[in-house]
């Protein structure tokens, strides 16, 4: 029964991540209706987001802007990279391009609950601005990168299943090389699933 019960658990747990993975990626990937544009002539950082694991090792920074259109004072809340930041846009937070940079990415909402209520406690610092979206909600400038690193993670991980069935199938056909290389692609799967899902 034990057995049973262990098998139904892991093949819960496989159906569930191969689900979310493929079927986040793909609504993304086609979801057209919450494709947003802005022009922003401007753009300030309004918050940066560490995660860690455990809060001891870093796995990345989540940055949140606000472009605005200066003409119209349409706004919206974008997450994007602080490279990106200082490709587009100069020291004192003006477009770097002549009439703005025009910024077309999908609207998601913003996962994280600490993180979304700072973003509308902020929102309300700022007079006079039209959101364009609700500031719950940001423009995610890799949300393309995102989807396509959650289906190589999908493709990856089937793979690796597959490799490790066939070399722990028989332990005398297996070799130290074969567990420590195996080992070192679980580790690098971890790595990239935390990566996706933060």
């Amino acid at each position: 029964m034990k057995e049973i019960l262990k098998k139904l658990f892991l093949i819960l747990l496989a159906v569930f991540f191969i689900g979310y993975l493929l079927v986040t990626a793909v609504l993304d990937l086609t979801n057209k209706k919450d494709i947003h544009t802005i022009n922003a002539d401007g753009a300030v950082e309004i918050l940066e987001v560490e995660h860690s694991i455990n809060g001891l090792i870093p796995v990345g920074k989540d940055h949140y802007y606000l472009g605005i259109d200066e003409e119209t004072m349409d706004a919206c809340y974008i997450k994007a990279s602080k490279g990106w930041y200082k490709k587009n846009f100069d020291e004192t937070g003006h477009a770097k391009i002549s009439g703005g940079l025009d910024i077309t990415s999908l609207s998601k909402e913003v996962s994280d609950f600490d993180v979304e209520q700072e973003l509308i406690n902020r929102s309300y610092a700022y007079e006079g601005v039209n959101y364009i979206i609700s500031p719950d909600h940001c423009l995610v400038l890799s949300y393309k990168i995102d989807a396509i690193m959650k289906l190589a993670l999908l493709a990856f991980s089937v793979v690796l299943v597959v490799t490790g069935y066939i070399l722990f199938k028989d332990d005398k056909t297996m070799s130290r090389i074969s567990a420590k290389i195996f080992l070192v692609a679980m580790i690098a799967d971890l790595v990239l699933l935390l990566r996706v899902i933060m």
